[in-house]
């Protein structure tokens, strides 16, 4: 996405300045929606504790860790033809 610069947004109200009053006021309705449509919001509480203990299946975090690197193939997989 394209940042406004300062002059870019100097040329933007020099090009506006001309315009009525009701051009501007719709620009600015228009460019109001359009940040409404695109702004994020942060995830509530809720959708937080939702995700506890999402994966609590008795393991501890140490056995997990331990079981993805006894689980790793590192080099076990290729074949190596020697010339």
């Amino acid at each position: 996405m394209n940042s406004v610069t300062v002059e870019n947004s100097e040329w933007f109200m020099r090009m506006l300045a001309p315009q009525s009053r009701s051009v501007k006021l719709d620009i600015l309705s228009k460019l109001s929606a359009s940040l409404a449509k695109h702004t994020r919001r942060s995830p509530s509480k809720d959708f937080f504790d939702g995700l506890t203990n999402a994966w609590d299946d008795g393991i501890s975090a140490e056995e997990e860790v331990s079981r993805i690197y006894e689980a790793r193939l590192s080099g076990e997989t290729r074949k190596i033809v020697e010339f």
